[in-house]
């Protein structure tokens, strides 16, 4: 299923760039670029400060807090709704409008369900919704795509990402069926509680804005400074380099996730510390080796996209996927830090991030185009990656020393 869902999005991308084109793959992956950053937006911190509650509260506690936390999210939807069918009616806004917050809806809680599975290592419930939400529906559209050309539009391809996304929910309906929803729904709505939680969430919030934006804002850059189908060709490379992330963050980050947690919780610091030091060598070996075998087996493939403008863009796929492999490694100390509640160091480096990373893509996108996109994201990767190393151990870099980092006087965790 892992595997499943990162080879589907692999293979969408491709079949955007083969059958539909470089444009509107570009304007797919503006599209994706919204449905991750609204539902950051949305949260306001809160939900990873509910899932990782969800680890040691009652069920009964729990799923009250996921009333008041989902019902404040479906209010916050029906008002962006709104908003569409109006942008639709008054403005003659595209209709896709209307369809993208239906998805953009289902997607943010797809996105909690499968991290409140996960921190209560409910592992294969989680997988499968998310290979429903993420794959499942891929391998439906892509076929019937191939056979009735008439389905090769966005909008299709959107309608069938919305049921998948309704399957999905289904799903977890059906799995958590006996949890006491019913007495959950019988209490009154508190907004005391979605404030008093919103409060103690901002700095989540402003993380997760900035880890967000640090993922997805280049692709709009890239577009603002080198066109549309730029952008396409870009994102193409992205999803290459990107399939490494999403596959290690369903195989290894879903289960070293809770376990750094607890190793916190029961052993301290010192526990957590040799924990994490062991899962980031574990990370930047898979990273590594994992990035550059996609990258190489793509480069062999790509002459069957037809897609002859992707040759003199083939060197900046390498530098694109060295920088996104890179940042996975990097991203592992952010949540390493997060695991430990190192809460507001976490979020200073992730907001550092962002403004680094804009700064350079500000700066080598009009020297280097493509490659200095990819130039920035590993520029920037290779800092972050020092600076969380050195927040969690104190020591230079991980392959220096083996015998004490349990000993090791970190910087930044106290």
């Amino acid at each position: 299923m892992r595997a499943a869902v990162m080879g589907s999005k692999f293979a969408l991308a491709i079949f955007i760039a083969h059958y539909l084109d470089l444009s509107s793959l570009g304007l797919y992956g503006l599209a994706a670029g919204a449905i991750a950053i609204i539902p950051v937006s949305v949260n306001l911190g809160m939900n990873h400060l509910l899932m990782r509650a969800a680890v040691n509260i009652p069920l009964e506690e729990m799923v009250g807090s996921l009333r008041q936390f989902w019902t404040f999210v479906s209010a916050v939807y029906v008002l962006l709704l709104a908003v569409a069918v109006v942008s639709v009616i008054v403005f003659d806004a595209p209709t896709i409008w209307i369809l993208l917050v239906g998805v953009i809806f289902l997607e943010h809680v797809g996105n909690d369900v499968f991290y409140l599975f996960s921190n209560l290592q409910r592992h294969l419930a989680a997988n499968v919704i998310t290979f429903v939400r993420g794959a499942a529906w891929i391998v439906v559209y892509i076929p019937l795509a191939i056979m009735f050309p008439s389905l090769r539009t966005l909008p299709c391809l959107f309608e069938a990402w919305f049921f998948g996304g309704i399957v999905s929910m289904l799903l977890f309906v059906a799995m958590s069926w006996s949890w006491p929803w019913k007495a959950a729904f019988a209490t009154r709505l508190r907004p005391s509680f979605i404030w008093e939680t919103a409060k103690r969430s901002y700095l989540f919030y402003v993380s997760d804005l900035s880890f967000v934006a640090s993922q997805y804002i280049d692709r709009y850059l890239v577009t603002l400074f080198l066109g549309i189908k730029i952008a396409g060709i870009y994102f193409l490379f992205w999803t290459v380099a990107n399939a490494t992330t999403t596959f290690l963050a369903l195989v290894l980050q879903q289960k070293q996730r809770p376990l750094l947690m607890h190793a916190y919780s029961a052993g301290g610091l010192p526990a957590h510390r040799q924990l994490a030091w062991r899962f980031m060598k574990v990370s930047a070996a898979a990273s590594l080796i994992l990035s550059g075998g996609i990258a190489a087996a793509f480069q062999l493939a790509f002459p069957l996209l037809g897609q002859s403008a992707l040759t003199a863009y083939l060197s900046a796929l390498w530098v694109i996927v060295m920088g996104m492999a890179v940042r996975y490694v990097a991203d592992f100390g952010a949540m390493a830090l997060f695991s430990a509640h190192q809460d507001r160091i976490m979020t200073i480096t992730n907001v550092a991030s962002i403004v680094a990373l804009v700064a350079a893509q500000l700066v080598l996108l009009p020297l280097a185009g493509l490659r200095g996109a990819g130039a920035a994201i590993l520029i920037t990767s290779i800092a972050m990656l020092i600076w969380r190393h050195w927040l969690l151990f104190g020591l230079p870099m991980p392959w220096r020393r083996s015998a004490s980092v349990d000993s090791a006087a970190p910087i930044g965790i106290s």
